[in-house]
């Protein structure tokens, strides 16, 4: 959905109440705010406050940053306005008064093409929006619910900021609540299950109710009564006093006068009154408005002040205060159909809510509204009968007739049909049983438009049995395309069928419908795919290699049953995994991702001749496990380097070649300019198979730039890659030897700095003939060149110095001054180790000497070697791959501007 709206300057987000339309936008804000991009600066607008305090859009905007603390607002505005620079987010069409939206469509029309630089979208209900910004906003998208696998990240994030909650345990009450599962799919009604769900209100709330009012009716009553159940003393007021003083609240705010318009604020002074008036029937004294009003809002969150004053008030958000209005007009259903037939799109969902919560026989309302004449009205009626407490069954019969035999009615109003019906064949009673058998009926008619609607109506119930009835429809050859198209709608439901479908027939399309649910369940069953030589089997792997990245997807594979197999890589996964089909399956997964390449050819790769595998991955995969996929690719890659310099030349410094300005110029560019780099790097290495490139592309863009870098550099200035390194990425790494590399330098240093002390003693006493007592003769079989060695040891050491002294003063590296510094070596070295020896020998017996030289040589050795080992390790580039951080999503932050 993000991608979406960055594509399209003009958008009109469409929803269901409580699916999320106002947090895409607010978190749209928070993805700006993190990048820090000043081109765009996104504004949130509220439409709902269009009539109250502005009168037009541009002023609107000015009121948004006013409140923002914006100094100079209105010219800050304007000048942003002109340069194209604002992103603007109109929340809420669907929340204007009846009697102005049309004016500020006209407004938002006229406004759009005023300011055509600058990208606009807009959001609004569903069943209010019919086109009306058209053509101006081009481009109008839908919200879609949560499918099984967005439910269950949703939870798990909610773990990692609130409260402990136990999400298998969330889960499995879901899915034995099939009514209830539905719902949750919206994120509004997720958030609430999710609080009531977590910490220390799982056993005060209680089993999960199995319909939107009922759980409304509960989450609402527990928020205002969970203190005093609690027996804390801070709640001094019963919740059923509270509950109805909500419910006048709501419905004042709901019936404000159209001239008012907004109807999502509420002023404090007006709240008082409405609690002050019901304090006689509460038998309580005017001194208890106040606290009754802060323990309202301050305890159960449901009414929020607006200001910091406590001027204006709200409720956290639409739909709790149309379920309130609905309650508070329980013995009014003739108020309810005036106040409908009045404004309808204000008053629809208040409709529902009634339907569901009232006690008394709803044939009335229902029948109002389905014969006022208008298609929204009758599908208003349909999707009442799912909750309905009571309706006349003949009326009922006759609502589902009508849509029945418009199915094929397509649009919006067709997809609001499909999910009516649908909602009304998920219940198990003898209506909701009826309309699946017909839905059932119709699926198997001549194939045509209103045949394919009714396979998505059955799917839209979300029940066994309709998904075991779209398994039949699959099989039919003629019924095929509209069954699996409606078969992948319901997620975790349909598993069974997909796996038939995957395991008898080895269907690939039924196992890519696997990998988009991406839920444990659906990954157990695309491991079961994995052991034998088929196509099936290798479009398993790709797709568990991306969906291992999930934590509860991992846990799920570590209790799978795994039969026995030589066919897999055993030295992939973690070998400190204790669970060995965990181990198994990763191993199978990474031999079938490139067809067993690498088979027998870790430790000693040169020895392979390549065997280009055919890519077949499926197009849904778009990023891989960095576990499975690094170690494939880098390996497969290492295979295939040649030893021949791919280093381009304008990064070179004579022969000296700089691993950072490598990696620099391999990791700085993103999007087509990365691609057309790579493309010209892999160019060189025409034997490279295209496996091995596709993995790289899959794995996050920092792991990618180093396998990349590797493929750069030439074979003889990189050590070889192996799956021994690959297996010690895993362990932790070694201290740094920085102690260790000081110590032996000063050795090192102190051991030669003491030889030329005694080198230049010799000489100086053999020079100038100069005899102390301390000091031993030369002996006489060495006593000739003794002289010459003296006088080319000082004349050596001169000469060095000078030349590395004037070495360092250039600004490039000169290749006459490196050879005269080699020849003077040829002198000095030797020159040097003969005097400092010779004197040593003559103080001490030479059995000695050859002993300390020895010892000192062989600890200088081992602590070098040591030290070379722990900095390797800590080098280890799969030690690099794997430290790349990752979001909570298992995606780099780089993920995003690579996919662009």
């Amino acid at each position: 959905m993000s991608e979406t709206l960055l594509k399209s300057s003009r958008v009109v987000v469409l929803g269901e109440p409580g699916a999320g339309k106002s947090l895409l936008l607010k978190t749209e804000f928070l993805r700006w705010a993190e990048k820090g991009d000043d081109s765009q600066v996104p504004v949130i607008v509220s439409l709902h406050n269009y009539d109250v305090s502005v009168d037009s859009v541009r002023n609107l905007i000015v009121e948004e940053f006013n409140q923002a603390n914006v100094s100079g607002a209105a010219s800050f505005v304007d000048k942003m306005l002109s340069a194209g620079r604002l992103r603007i987010f109109f929340d809420g069409l669907d929340e204007v008064g009846r009697d102005d939206r049309e004016r500020v469509e006209r407004e938002l029309r006229e406004f759009s093409r005023t300011h055509a630089e600058c990208s606009m979208i807009v959001t609004c209900r569903t069943a209010v929006y019919d086109g009306q910004l058209s053509p101006d906003f081009d481009f109008v998208t839908r919200i879609a619910e949560f499918d099984d696998a967005s439910m269950r990240r949703f939870l798990n994030n909610w773990n990692k900021v609130e409260d402990e909650l136990n999400v298998n345990r969330v889960i499995a009450s879901l899915r034995s609540n099939r009514d209830l599962m539905r719902i949750a799919r919206r994120p509004l009604l997720l958030t609430i299950i999710a609080y009531l769900q977590s910490g220390d209100r799982v056993e005060a709330f209680g089993p999960l109710p199995n319909s939107r009012a009922g759980f409304y009716r509960a989450a609402i009553f527990h928020l205002l009564d969970r203190d005093r159940q609690l027996g804390r003393s801070i709640s001094h007021y019963h919740g059923n006093r509270k509950l109805l003083v909500l419910q006048r609240i709501a419905l004042a705010m709901h019936e404000a006068p159209a001239e008012r318009v907004d109807r999502l604020a509420i002023s404090g002074a007006n709240v008082e009154a409405i609690i002050r008036a019901l304090l006689p029937d509460f038998d309580l004294e005017n001194h208890h408005v106040l606290p009754l009003m802060e323990e309202i809002v301050d305890r159960s969150q449901l009414l929020r002040p607006l200001d910091s004053l406590r001027s204006q008030y709200t409720f956290a958000h639409l739909t709790l205060q149309e379920f309130l209005t609905a309650q508070a007009l329980h013995d009014s259903p003739s108020y309810l159909i005036e106040q409908y037939h009045r404004d309808p799109n204000a008053w629809r969902e208040v409709v529902k809510f009634w339907c569901a919560v009232a006690s008394v026989d709803c044939s009335s309302l229902v029948s109002s509204v389905y014969r006022d004449g208008s298609l929204e009205g009758k599908i208003l009626a349909l999707e009442s009968l799912s909750d309905v407490t009571s309706v006349d069954s003949a009326l009922a019969e006759e609502i589902i007739g009508y849509f029945l035999a418009r199915l094929d009615m397509g649009g919006l109003e067709g997809a609001a049909i499909i999910s009516a019906l649908g909602a009304l064949a998920a219940n198990n009673t003898p209506r909701g049983n009826e309309t699946l058998e017909l839905l059932r009926r119709i699926a198997w008619e001549v194939p045509a438009e209103r045949q394919t609607a009714a396979m998505l109506a059955l799917a839209a119930s979300d029940r066994q049995e309709a998904a075991a009835y779209l398994g039949e429809l699959e099989r039919d050859d003629d019924r095929r395309a509209g069954a699996r198209a409606a078969l992948r709608t319901m997620g975790e439901i349909a598993i069974p069928q997909f796996a038939l479908s995957a395991q008898g027939r080895q269907e690939i399309w039924a196992i890519d419908a696997l990998g988009r649910i991406g839920t444990p369940a659906a990954a157990t069953e695309l491991a079961s795919l994995l052991w034998d030589h088929s196509p099936a089997a290798r479009r398993a792997a790709w797709l568990l290699a991306s969906l291992i990245r999930v934590p509860d997807v991992e846990e799920a594979l570590r209790e799978c049953e795994t039969p026995e197999s030589s066919e897999l890589y055993d030295w992939l996964w973690d070998s400190s995994e204790v669970s060995t089909p965990l181990r198994m399956i990763a191993g199978r997964v990474g031999f079938l991702l490139d067809g067993g390449h690498l088979r027998g050819c870790v430790d000693h790769l040169d020895g392979c001749l390549p065997i280009p595998p055919v890519a077949d991955e499926p197009i849904e995969v778009r990023m891989i496990d960095r576990r499975i996929g690094t170690p494939i690719a880098a390996l497969g890659i290492e295979r295939h380097r040649y030893n021949q310099d791919a280093i381009p030349r304008h990064l070179r410094h004579g022969r000296i070649v700089s691993g950072q300005r490598i990696y620099d110029w391999v990791g700085e560019t993103v999007g087509q300019v990365r691609r057309d780099r790579f493309a010209e790097i892999f160019r060189k290495h025409r034997h490279l198979p295209n496996i091995y490139r596709h993995l790289s592309q899959m794995l996050p863009r920092e792991v990618e730039s180093l396998i990349i870098f590797r493929l750069v550099l030439p074979k003889d200035v990189s050590d070889p890659l192996g799956r021994d390194l690959w297996q010690s990425a895993f362990t932790p790494p070694p201290a740094p030897p920085v102690a260790l590399r000081r110590a032996l330098e000063m050795i090192t240093l102190g051991f030669l700095t003491l030889l030329y002390v005694l080198a230049a003693t010799r000489a100086l006493v053999t020079m100038f003939s100069y005899q102390a007592q301390w000091i031993p003769p030369m002996h006489n079989s060495v006593e000739s060149g003794g002289a010459f060695a003296a006088f080319m040891f000082f004349s050596s050491s001169v000469l060095l110095l000078f030349l590395v002294v004037y070495d360092r003063s250039l600004e490039y590296r000169s290749d006459s001054v490196e050879i005269l510094i080699g020849l003077t070596s040829l002198f000095f070295v030797p020159c040097y180790l003969f005097l400092s020896f010779e004197l040593v020998v003559a103080w001490l017996d030479w059995k000695a000497v050859v002993i300390g030289v020895a010892l000192t040589a062989l600890a200088l050795l081992f602590g070098h070697w040591d030290a070379n080992r722990r900095e390797r390790d800590l080098a280890n580039p799969f030690r690099q791959m794997l430290s790349v951080e990752l979001d909570s999503d298992g995606i780099t932050p780089g993920w995003t501007t690579r996919a662009e």
